[in-house]
């Protein structure tokens, strides 16, 4: 199918869709001709408080009191802030609300997550626990949905808020805020008279944020492995969206342990079925997948309030990967054009399951050890797609200490179709976290964006970060990267997990604090406006 959109696009959910495919088919201003050091670059920076963990959004034409209609970019931080600023003007650089620790109350202590025995510990935030996952936007209602972790009287919790997008105002019409619990039949660790409970210390909120058919799902995972008893279960909880009433509550291993949903930060996925009703799809990750157990498995599930499990797919050898914490670590994606759902391992593995019966129809060695540090070939950065003018569907992955690699759909296998000339840093995770935009089908308008350490190791460390990108129809040429011209268009230290945001000609870009400056969301696009070149 060829199509020319025309549109100016939104970005309401994690990578653009609920198929989360993390293609921005709609993009009419950059292209493989000015995506290049003489014509784009940085353009301006939005400050925040807190790291951005989770993906910028993007809603055109709010009404912000005293300022008439705005494009807004929403950016949220582990601090517990979220921000409303100006997402075309360099010249707004004030945010037009912003909404702190007074609604949502003080974020939560890396320190105070877990129960590791010296000399482990839990680095994997620089401090702060707030807000993680990637709201959704409800532009039906004028509603940005965030989960927040905090304390109350020196107990943590999660709670679901419903913020209106002109002014931030809680919405308390529609129950906002709402105290996360849930409990499920069970005998799994921590199980108390047949009960396991939600606990919300040991949870971590990473998948964005899903809506799908009136209901706001939120997965959660535990916050380390390695915590002693592996006392922690895989969640999804469900929200109806108007009243922020619970409607459904899914325990991953109600009769084991561990089986966290945490995707790398990607959210649950989601389609309409032959029957009219919403599926779920998610990944989980280590954990017992035996009985009513489902760690290590995709995961496809009606929608609230039933949440059945109606098909699943486990590897055949899943306990070995739980053995060796090579878990389901990036996915679910829906591949247009096909029935197949997706999902990658820290071994380097794409799998693809038939979306009907999720019987495996291809194990794909996407990741390799190309820098021969004896390192598993994590896959963090779930997989990218894009269909040319032919039609042809084309998936990108970009595993750590790996090159980029480019596969095409062909007889309804991936095969390998090209790769970049340029690895991930060696001894450093999690290799690229990528985007693709085009103007549909248009021949020299795909363009693919992959954000990732320019050196060092972002798993339990901040490091510098950068911004590349790629011709998508050929990856080997490199068309821009942020450090070609270094002061202006170094983005600061690596967000992990957090993908380029590609919008109406503008790239939004996380980052991490650096020493002695703010934390940043850093804007780049065409220097001079597409018709002047």
């Amino acid at each position: 199918m060829r199509f020319q959109p025309t549109a100016r696009i939104e970005v309401l959910t994690n990578r653009y869709n609920n198929a989360r495919t993390g293609w921005n088919q709609y993009e009419t201003s950059l292209h493989t001709g000015n995506v290049n050091a003489q014509h784009f670059g940085r353009l301006f920076d939005r400050e925040v408080e807190g790291d951005i963990y989770a993906q910028p959004l993007i809603r055109r034409a709010v009404r912000i009191p005293g300022a008439g209609l705005r494009d807004i970019v929403y950016v949220a931080t582990s601090s517990n802030r979220v921000y409303a600023y100006d997402a075309e003007s360099p010249a707004a650089s004030k945010p037009y609300w912003r909404v702190g620790q007074e609604v949502f109350g003080p974020p939560v202590l890396r320190s105070e997550v877990t129960d590791l025995d010296p000399p482990d510990s839990y680095h994997n935030f620089s401090s702060a626990i707030g807000i993680v996952a990637t709201p959704v936007i409800d532009p039906a209602t004028n509603t940005l949905y965030v989960a927040a972790k905090s304390k109350s009287n020196d107990r943590q919790q999660f709670r679901l808020h419903a913020l209106d997008l002109s002014t931030g105002r809680e919405k308390r019409e529609m129950g906002s805020p709402v105290v996360l619990s849930a409990t499920s039949q069970g005998t799994g660790s921590g199980a108390e008279n047949g009960t396991v409970r939600f606990t919300p210390r040991k949870l971590l909120n990473r998948p964005g944020l899903l809506l799908a058919g009136g209901v706001v799902y939120l997965a959660f995972a535990g916050h380390s492995d390695g915590e002693p008893g592996r006392d922690f279960h895989g969640w999804i909880l469900g929200y109806d969206a108007r009243t922020l009433r619970q409607v459904a509550a899914v325990c991953t291993t109600p009769d084991g342990a561990q089986g966290g949903i945490w995707q790398s930060g990607t959210g649950l996925a989601s389609e309409t079925g032959e029957d009219g009703k919403q599926v779920i799809y998610a990944a989980v990750g280590n954990g017992d997948e035996k009985g009513r157990n489902l760690g290590q498995s995709i995961l496809k599930l009606g929608p609230a309030p039933g949440m059945e499990l109606q098909r699943r797919f486990t590897p055949a050898d899943a306990a070995l990967m739980n053995e060796k914490d090579l878990d389901i670590s990036a996915g679910p994606v829906l591949i247009p054009n096909t029935r197949y759902v997706a999902a990658c391992t820290k071994d380097g593995r794409c799998f693809f399951a038939e979306r009907g019966t999720m019987e495996l129809r291809q194990d794909l060695q996407a990741g390799e050890d190309s820098a021969g540090s004896n390192m598993a070939p994590n896959v963090h950065g779930a997989p990218v797609v894009w269909r040319d003018a032919n039609d042809s569907v084309f998936l990108y992955v970009w595993s750590e200490e790996d090159y980029l690699k480019r596969y095409r759909l062909d007889a309804g296998l991936f095969v390998l179709a090209g790769r970049s000339t340029m690895m991930a840093p060696a001894h450093s995770m999690p290799g690229g976290i990528l985007s693709v935009s085009s103007n549909g089908s248009k021949a020299g308008t795909a363009v693919l964006w992959a954000s990732l350490p320019a050196s060092g190791d972002a798993n339990n460390d901040t490091v510098p970060g950068v911004l590349r990108a790629f011709d998508a129809s050929d990856i080997s040429r490199e068309l821009w990267n942020s450090e070609q011209e270094p002061r202006r268009d170094r983005p600061g230290m690596f967000a992990k997990f957090c993908p380029p945001v590609v919008a109406n000609g503008k790239v939004y870009l996380a980052t991490f604090a650096e020493p002695g400056r703010a934390n940043r969301l850093a804007v780049y696009g065409l220097l001079k406006p597409p018709n002047e070149y």
